[in-house]
């Protein structure tokens, strides 16, 4: 659960994050708009080593700049996603552009994606929506990175309100910059509503775990506890779709991501070759290797758990390889090399048979599509029969399996 601490907005954002100071940015420029949407920027304060900034630019929503604490080693929330939002606000609630989502907490193993949920009744709050009469830029505040305090970093709400003022005031017109209409600072939803959230011993309930477990879990930063929607007196306070999410998570069988040795379905024979390969070299890296066994293995944890461990790592890499490797592509290489021998006149390739012989025993039904395009292919176009296309191919590869029935075209 832990993240580097968010200190101030930069002063070019255009999303800025409410209760936080503005820090003068100019030393970062305003930077080219890319075509598409970017992952974020880290950039170094010129002045400050423990501070970072972080840039994430949008070609049609925008920028935003914050300043976090420099945290090496500590990735932020979304640093796993293959994108990354523009705008989170709440612990990982999400800004697509239109609309509001949940953090994304359950995986669809089907897709390989989380699952997307909208947030129901969701609000945007802009920048435009908060500027009242009452806001005065007058007494708007802009700092410098040098001079950032921790009470600088933490601003009350009115204030804040005198610093937003001050920060519309500055905004300078530019290609691409979004009005204060559509410069977003927060939302409001039902399921946001301080009475609405619950703490740490609720959100253990919700996982059917102890109070004193999550607390473990919050401080060793494991089992996956999310980021809490805020912090109220210090205490960290979820929404109940997050904690639902979490235990709903914690409960889906572990089967689907990880299967027991017991659950396995029988692998084609070349990823059973690798299964037993790699076996016996993940038990040595976790259990003959001092250093590391001795960070890990526990007295309750004996060698046999651990080679259980390492023959289901040994079982999901094999298990993987078939999403590694393009098999329909390299049936089509082998396609096309395969008439290329043929039109040459050549008996066979040996380069070949061993390629269409890995592919037979890693996805036979895909190799039986490539001798039938082969036989095919022979016969059409270099007019060699289908017979003896294939002898040239069991030549090489005696387990090549037989094609399927030639196609008939219509009379």
């Amino acid at each position: 659960m832990a993240s580097p601490r968010l200190l101030a907005n930069g002063t070019s954002t255009d999303h800025p994050v409410p209760g936080l100071p503005f820090v003068d940015d100019v030393h970062l420029g305003t930077g080219p708009h890319p075509s598409g949407p970017a992952r974020p920027v880290r950039v170094a304060d010129p002045d400050r080593a423990d501070l970072v900034w972080v840039v994430h630019a949008h070609p049609d929503l925008g920028r935003t700049v914050v300043l976090y604490e420099a945290a090496p080693d500590v990735e932020g929330p979304w640093d796993w996603h293959s994108t990354s939002p523009l705008v989170t606000r709440y612990g990982g609630y999400w800004w697509d552009g239109t609309g509001w989502h949940r953090p994304p907490q359950l995986r669809d193993e089907a897709t390989g994606s989380f699952e997307d949920q909208p947030v129901p009744a969701a609000t945007t709050i802009t920048a435009a929506d908060l500027l009242d009469g009452a806001a005065d830029a007058g007494r708007g505040h802009v700092h410098t990175a040098n001079a950032l305090t921790a009470q600088r970093a933490a601003v009350d709400a009115s204030q804040w309100h005198h610093d937003l003022a001050r920060w519309a005031r500055n905004r300078t017109p530019a290609a691409g910059r979004p009005p204060l209409e559509r410069c977003v600072v927060t939302l409001t939803a039902p399921e946001l509503a301080g009475d609405q959230l619950i703490g740490t011993r609720a959100l253990a309930a919700a996982a059917a775990i102890s109070s004193s477990a999550l607390r473990a879990y919050i401080s060793r930063g494991q089992g996956a506890v999310p980021e809490p929607q805020t912090v109220v007196g210090n205490r960290p306070m979820w929404s109940r779709p997050v904690a639902e999410n979490w235990a709903e998570h914690r409960r889906r069988p572990a089967a689907g991501r990880w299967p027991s040795h017991r659950d396995r379905p029988t692998l084609p024979p070349n990823a059973e070759q690798i299964r037993r390969r790699l076996g016996p070299v993940l038990f040595a890296a976790l259990w003959d290797d001092p250093e590391r066994r001795a960070r890990w293995a526990l007295r309750h944890r004996t060698r046999q758990a651990v080679n259980d461990v390492a023959a289901d790592l040994a079982y999901l890499a094999a298990d993987r390889l078939e999403e590694n490797c393009p098999a329909q592509a390299l049936a089509e290489v082998i396609t096309q090399a395969a008439l290329a021998h043929l039109a040459a006149g050549a008996a066979g390739s040996s380069s070949v048979g061993q390629v269409l012989d890995w592919l037979t025993r890693t996805d036979a039904p895909t190799a039986e599509r490539a001798v039938s395009a082969i036989a095919e292919q022979a016969e059409l176009r270099l007019g060699i029969p289908r017979a003896h296309a294939i002898q040239a191919l069991r030549t090489d590869v005696p387990q090549a399996p037989a094609p399927a029935a030639p196609r008939r075209t219509a009379a």
